[in-house]
């Protein structure tokens, strides 16, 4: 058994198609074939059912795909840490970002990181706060950003901030600023969709008011919400630099609340913590964030 059959079972098993598969892989179609049979052949056990939608994991081979999963990560492991007794850090994390990069300050932890350790490469990837975290529970993303607390005991949090949001109210609307949020629900209000992380400090704030703001439009994705409201089609929740960014293409007017805070965190799984690797990211993400 060979790792490269074991990758290319774990690509088959995420695409459930052979085609994009070979893709991923850089491979041929015959080539991601004839890995899969070896492997069924050396296993003695079916893997994956073809149907005229693709590949679909057999019940055994859903199992042995975790088996896999574990294995591939254990020999990345491996490499990472015989590099690494060279004094040298060497490898490669993924990063999941919640929010715009210049926020979460993406270009001076790069640059402080790549000073220190220079073979140390960061693979980004956009994604909400649910999303970040679903994905490093699931080892599919080693560590990320997000709003809130996490949702998973398995994830180490360090605190970064408490984040502050203004209700963002477009110059067409100025004269409602004077009557207060009972006047300002009144209007289009744009947000985030479902399972938003704002939604345990945005519930309590309209329902302490006894007010329900009137949610016309959903959004997903920050850029998008900031060039509506500067457009003035819709009231909504930024942060400070976020208003500063719409008064770039509109005039936004920002209506402070105490109650609008939530806490920013960078997280990973615990298990990974004193991974040479990641440790020198949480220390650099520490750096960047004024936290030593």
């Amino acid at each position: 058994m060979e790792l490269y059959q074991l990758k290319t079972f774990v690509v088959v098993a995420e695409e459930g198609h052979l085609t994009r598969a070979a893709e991923r892989l850089h491979a041929s179609q015959p080539t991601v074939s004839a890995h899969i049979k070896a492997l069924e052949e050396e296993l003695a056990t079916r893997l994956f059912i073809r149907t005229p939608k693709g590949m679909r994991l057999t019940e055994a081979g859903g199992r042995l795909r975790r088996k896999a999963e574990e294995v591939l990560r254990a020999a990345r492991e491996l490499r990472i840490e015989a590099r690494n007794m060279g004094g040298e850090l060497v490898g490669e994390l993924s990063i999941g970002l919640n929010t715009d990069a210049e926020y979460l300050r993406i270009v001076p932890l790069l640059n402080s990181l790549g000073e220190r350790h220079p073979k140390i490469t960061l693979q980004i990837l956009q994604s909400a706060s649910t999303a970040v975290q679903g994905l490093i529970a699931q080892d599919k993303l080693d560590c990320g950003f997000i709003f809130g607390p996490p949702r998973n005991a398995d994830l180490l949090a360090l605190r970064l901030e408490a984040t502050r949001f203004f209700v963002a109210v477009p110059d067409i609307w100025k004269d409602r600023i004077a009557g207060g949020l009972a006047a300002l629900v009144e209007l289009p209000w744009i947000m985030d969709p479902g399972d938003n992380p704002l939604q345990p400090i945005i519930g309590p704030f309209f329902a302490s008011r006894n007010l329900k703001p009137c949610y016309e439009m959903e959004v997903d994705g920050d850029e998008v919400i900031r060039v509506l409201v500067a457009a003035g089609k819709g009231v909504s929740l930024l942060r400070e630099n976020e208003i500063k960014a719409a008064n770039r293409i509109g005039v936004v007017h920002a209506v402070p609340f105490d109650e609008l805070t939530i806490d920013l965190h960078f997280v990973c799984l615990r298990r990974r913590d004193q991974d040479p690797v990641m440790r020198a990211v949480i220390d650099h993400v520490r750096k960047v964030w004024d936290l030593e």
